[in-house]
């Protein structure tokens, strides 16, 4: 007697077993590469609403600075100094599969560019990811010079400002940490802005950044003097004066100890007493 051929019940479970595994892992692996495609793409808007906000501030669109408010689910550009709904100007959600976790920004959630020079204070980091995930991750860096960039990729020093011969480097010799006033001298007295240095310093005094504009002769006069190193001995002092932003003379000063002085020509740079050895950064 010939049997039958054909399927046996167990078989049809096998094969079904199968199947449903198949298109499981399918599913995951179809979820996990739009996750995947999510997190790049929203790395790289969130990278492209801090650029533009240091874009606006170094432009002086509006006449303001211009900041970036972090949280969990969205980035925010804003107008001004300080973060409100009346200040935000564009908003962008992040997708559902992503947050932002391990905000840092100085300690806060908002990065604030400067004008002229596009600096902010409010460097630090954070971190776009999958939701709940540990390894799928786009580490976003903010660093003072404003640039913003996924951590690791850090542009070249050079590139983060305007390179011209008015750029000085001064190893002093001597530490700025109980200094009170830098003075700035423009054309032989005719403008003399003396600039409390405390609230420069950061917490433990091993940083020093200062940037900001003085009007002359009806010009804005733009500059940054920060230290690139200091500590309880020395300090080595940078100053950035692009020629386009001035063009007027001006003697720099720290407790009256003469640093340099920059003349009107645009072409040269004088070592004061106190300036110790001058370099080009």
């Amino acid at each position: 007697m010939m049997k039958t051929s054909g399927f046996t019940l167990l078989e049809i479970v096998v094969v079904v077993g199968i199947v449903a595994v198949l298109g499981t892992l399918s599913l995951v692996s179809f979820s996990n590469s739009r996750k995947v495609r999510d997190l790049t793409t929203t790395g790289q808007n969130v990278l492209s609403v801090l650029q533009a906000a240091r874009a606006k501030a170094a432009a002086g669109e509006e006449g303001s600075q211009w900041g970036v408010h972090v949280d969990a689910s969205q980035v925010v550009l804003f107008r001004g100094a300080l973060y409100s709904a009346s200040t935000s100007t564009t908003a962008y959600t992040l997708p559902s599969t992503i947050e932002i976790v391990s905000i840092d920004l100085a300690g806060g959630h908002d990065a604030v560019f400067k004008r002229i020079d596009g600096s902010t204070k409010e460097n630090g980091s954070f971190v776009v990811r999958v939701k709940g995930s540990s390894t799928q991750t786009f580490p976003v860096a903010v660093d003072p010079d404003g640039n913003s960039y996924l951590a690791g990729t850090a542009p070249a020093p050079v590139g983060a400002r305007i390179v011209d011969a008015r750029h000085r480097a001064f190893a002093l010799g001597w530490s700025i940490k109980t200094a009170t006033t830098l003075t700035l001298n423009f054309n032989d007295s005719s403008v003399i802005d003396s600039i409390p240095m405390a609230g420069y310093f950061n917490a433990d005094k091993s940083a020093f950044d200062w940037s900001g504009t003085v009007a002359v002769s009806g010009l804005n006069q733009a500059l940054r003097i920060h230290a690139t190193s200091l500590s309880d001995a020395t300090t080595t002092l940078s100053v950035d004066h692009d020629c386009r932003r001035n063009n007027q003379k001006l003697d720099i000063a720290i407790d009256g100890q003469d640093i340099a002085t920059f003349v009107a020509d645009c072409k040269s740079v004088s070592l004061g007493t106190s300036g110790g050895v001058m370099s080009e950064p």
